[in-house]
């Protein structure tokens, strides 16, 4: 594209979700004149929201492309969503980008979305670039602001800028290390008298931190001699780079103010690309999947050179693929371009076999790029078509959908029938459906997922099955007596045949068990399939000719039924250990939470990956945690998560069983 690697910047804009991020962007694309006009979220006609849901919702749900230059460099803008429910585009995002435009709201500080994004970009070993947006807003407390972000964040969050004020409007601001103030209108001014003292306190502060990264500055600091301007903005872009030092810039998406000093620092502070290996490479970070558009997938080169209409290849898939034209994007819009160079961002219309995270390569490579681990998904829902049509398409469009949102996740479950889908939250899923019916025309209602009850017994008996059928001819005879036993909870099913003397002929011992399998299947406390249950096969009798596989299962199956019900039957339900991830002021109310859902803590111990958070573990009915993200999230702000596994199965206390039993006799009438 004509641009040297070392005027590229690619730029990935995070943070809490109605921070100003997509606006911020629309800002800097109607500044730099990429559009002629600069829409709002709230009429839905921005760059970088394009999709219908987007539009209506008022929120980004995907990550969105955008580039534009600015003296000289080329500058390309991943915005990515900031809700929770869609992290995921922002993890693929971070992964793609060089640096991270951390995009904070000047009145709000860091929130719980703030922190997970500014640990992935730490785990990815990204700069990071704050940007305090919203300094028209009344009463904003930039030192407030400032504060959050080293507490909740990190220490090494440093000012660059600080605002000028006048009659509670935000005028201009002050340059710290350049100890210069500007007028968003007049330009360069002298430094407000009633601000001098601040500069000369921020000016030492930012001055002392930089010298903290290269010995000799230090040593000139401490001696007190004049420090080169250059040589400090050259250390301090080293900082920046080694993700150790986390400037601060100010502005207003919103009303056009600051855009100018963000592109500057963003090409002064923030690094280039780098040729990350000596072939050509390109990682698939996103896919977009419309009936319309047809599949789109977005690649960032990590190196060499890719050109148009040319073969390459899947290392993943260890394929051959044909990459069509190669378009740059500005949001849905695309123009072509005939090649494209390391730090480039392009699209490619129908890839055949490549998903999100693949690595496309010249043949012969074994390079593949590490990709984002997926986030383990919060909550599920049953998924139903409202209509035959709708429940015979459904699978093949969540396919679809999965391909550009690999966060998600469906499945069949086995033992409630029901097809589940899983993903970030209630409003992920959601939106999900609704594109579902919107792009696909597949209409599909959600509902939470069945509970997969079992029943088992707590006592044994002797039971004896008979089956006997005169019709003219040959009859049906079968004749079984049977011991029935508890297991122990995991036991399963034992059958033991101890027939002898050959009372039972060899060839119909295993349709006795069949008969007693196929009846365990509808339990008779509440008609869920029955476990953890020992049969003994002690006698029985046949007849030569009316004797049958039939009559034998049929003479099980009866057996079973008239001696299961003296066996003092109850209802299992199945219990989850969850592991619950906390910050420590939060830990009491997380846990009287889930002893109100009946859960019972196991243990709790720091949690080593994150300061300030415990690890509670905890064993917990599964219906009691069906909606339990939400909730969490409300009793944390947001800032704890959780995941759990299949543990066992406990009987179920009388009064909730008897609402269990209750719900399926009206079902079945139903």
């Amino acid at each position: 594209m004509g641009v040297d690697i070392d005027k590229k910047r690619v730029v990935t804009v995070c943070g809490d979700g109605g921070c100003g991020k997509t606006t911020l962007v629309e800002d800097i694309l109607f500044l730099t004149k990429k559009i002629t006009r600069k829409g709002s979220t709230d009429k839905g006609n921005t760059t970088m929201d394009f999709d219908s849901e987007e539009i209506e919702r008022k929120i980004s749900l995907q990550l969105a492309v955008g580039n534009t230059q600015w003296k000289k460099h080329l500058i390309y803008f991943i915005d990515t969503p900031g809700y929770h429910n869609f992290i995921a585009d922002a993890l693929c995002g971070i992964r793609a980008g060089d640096s991270v435009l951390m995009v904070v709201d000047a009145k709000d500080g860091s929130k719980a979305q703030t922190e997970r994004l500014f640990a992935e970009a730490q785990r990815e070993k990204k700069p990071v670039l704050f940007y305090l947006n919203g300094l028209d807003k009344e009463d904003v407390d930039v030192n407030a602001a400032v504060d959050s972000i080293k507490n909740d964040l990190s220490e090494k969050a440093f000012l660059l800028h600080f605002p000028i004020v006048e009659n509670n409007e935000f005028k201009g601001y002050v340059d710290i290390l350049e100890q210069k103030a500007y007028d968003y209108e007049k330009g360069e001014i002298d430094v407000p008298s009633n601000l001098s003292d601040m500069l000369e306190e921020k000016y030492m502060e930012l001055v002392e931190e930089i010298s903290t990264y290269d010995d000799e500055l230090m040593e000139k600091y401490l001696e007190g001699e004049e420090l080169d301007k250059d040589v400090l903005v050259k250390t301090l872009k080293i900082a920046i780079e080694e993700a150790s030092f986390y400037p601060i810039t100010i502005g207003s998406a919103l009303k056009g103010l600051g855009s100018e000093q963000l592109l500057n620092s963003i090409i002064d502070l923030l690094p280039a690309p780098k040729e990350e290996y000596d072939k050509d490479v390109a990682l698939v970070f996103k896919t977009y999947n419309d009936p319309q558009l047809g599949k789109m997938s977005l690649l960032r080169v990590c190196s060499g050179t890719f050109s148009s209409d040319s073969n390459y290849f899947n290392v993943n898939k260890d394929q051959e693929e044909r990459l069509g034209a190669l378009q740059l994007m500005q949001g849905k819009n695309l123009s072509k371009t005939e090649e494209a160079t390391a730090g480039d961002i392009v699209a490619v219309a129908k890839l055949k076999v490549t998903q999100t995270g693949d690595t496309i390569s010249t043949k012969g490579s074994d390079i593949v790029c590490d990709f984002v681990e997926m986030p383990l998904p919060f909550i599920s829902y049953a998924v139903y078509g409202t209509s035959k049509g709708d429940e015979e398409k459904l699978g093949a469009a969540i396919s679809k959908m999965i391909e550009s949102d690999p966060s998600l996740k469906f499945e069949r479950n086995d033992e409630t029938k029901e097809f589940i889908l899983t993903g970030m939250g209630a409003m992920h899923l959601e939106v999900t459906a609704s594109k579902l019916k919107s792009k696909f025309g597949v209409e599909a209602t959600l509902k939470l997922p069945k509970v997969a009850y079992k029943e088992t017994i707590k006592g044994k008996t002797r039971s004896h099955g008979r089956y006997k059928k005169q019709t003219g001819g040959h009859g049906q005879f079968g004749d079984c007596v049977i011991e029935i036993e508890p297991l122990s909870r995991g036991g399963g099913f034992e059958f033991e045949d101890l027939i002898v003397g050959g009372a039972i002929p060899k060839q119909f011992i295993p349709s006795v068990e069949k008969g007693i399998k196929a009846a365990m299947e509808q339990g008779v406390v509440a008609g869920y399939p029955m476990i953890d249950i020992k049969i003994k096969l002690v006698d029985g009798s046949y007849h030569p000719v009316d004797s049958s596989d039939l009559a034998f299962q049929m003479a099980g199956s009866i057996a079973f039924k008239d001696g299961v019900v003296k066996c003092k039957p109850v209802l299992l339900e199945p219990v989850v250990e969850m592991e619950v991830y906390v910050p420590d002021e939060n830990m009491g109310d997380v846990i009287g939470d889930l002893n109100s859902r009946r859960g019972r803590v196991l243990g709790m111990e720091p949690y080593e990956d994150k300061k300030g958070y415990q690890r509670i573990r905890a064993l917990v009915p599964q219906a009691e945690i069906l909606e339990y993200a939400p909730s969490l999230r409300s009793i944390t702000g947001g800032r704890a998560f959780f995941k759990y596994h299949f543990s066992t199965y406990e009987e179920v206390p009388q009064q909730i069983a008897e609402k269990i039993i209750e719900e399926s006799k009206q079902e079945k009438e139903g």
